[in-house]
C-alpha cells in the first residue's frame, strides 16, 4: 500500500550529503517563494527512510519509457512530471517532518492566498498520482538491483545507496556526540 507523504528534510543534512557523499542530492530551496518538497517513505533500511522528489517534465521525458527507476505522472494524456527513483536517498527519520498544508507558510512566502491555494492544489494533485505508481516495490527492486547487478545500466545511474546510508549514520552519530 502506497502511503507517500510530502516531507521537509533538514537543509543542513541535505548540504552534508551533497558536500561529502553525492553532489547530485536534489535541492529543496529555490528562494523564499518556492519549495520543492521530497516525498516518502519509499522504503526503510533500519532507522533510515528513503525519499525522492518529483521533477518537472521535459520534452525528452516523452521519449523515455517508464521503468523501475523512472516513472511518469500523466494528467489528461499530458506528461506533467516525472519521478527518478535512481536519485532516491536515505534520511534519518529524525531529520524529516511531514509537510502540513496548513503550515506551508513556514516554508514558502506566497504572494497571496490565491498563489498559496494553487500551490497546495498542485501538491495534492501530484500526490494523488504518486500514490498510484508502484514506487515502493520499484524502490526495493532498484535497491537490490544496484548491488546484485552493479554493472547493469540502471544500476550505474543510481546513487550509491549504501555509501549514503553510511553517511546518514555518521550524521546521526555526530548529533549524538
Amino acid at each position: 500500500m502506497n502511503v507517500q507523504k510530502w516531507k521537509i528534510i533538514n537543509k543542513d543534512y541535505l548540504d552534508y550529503l551533497r558536500e561529502n557523499y553525492e553532489s547530485r542530492i536534489p535541492r529543496t530551496d529555490y528562494g523564499n517563494d518556492k519549495l520543492k518538497p521530497f516525498f516518502g517513505e519509499l522504503m526503510r533500511v533500519g532507522d533510515l527512510a528513503y525519499v525522492t522528489q518529483v521533477s518537472s517534465a521535459k520534452p525528452r521525458h516523452n521519449k523515455i519509457k517508464a521503468n523501475i527507476d523512472f516513472q511518469k505522472i500523466i494528467h489528461n494524456d499530458v506528461l506533467i512530471a516525472v519521478v527518478n527513483l535512481n536519485y532516491m536517498f536515505p534520511v534519518p527519520v529524525s531529520e524529516m517532518t511531514d509537510l502540513e498544508y496548513g503550515k506551508i507558510e513556514e516554508y514558502v512566502d506566497f504572494k497571496n492566498d490565491t498563489a498559496k491555494s494553487k500551490y497546495i492544489d498542485l501538491l495534492k494533485r501530484e500526490m494523488k498520482y504518486i500514490k498510484e505508481l508502484p514506487l515502493e516495490n520499484n524502490a526495493r527492486s532498484l535497491y537490490a538491483l544496484k548491488y546484485d547487478k552493479p554493472e547493469h545500466v540502471i544500476s550505474k545511474r543510481c546513487f550509491d545507496f549504501k555509501t549514503l546510508e553510511n553517511g546518514a549514520h555518521k550524521w546521526t552519530e555526530k548529533l549524538i556526540k
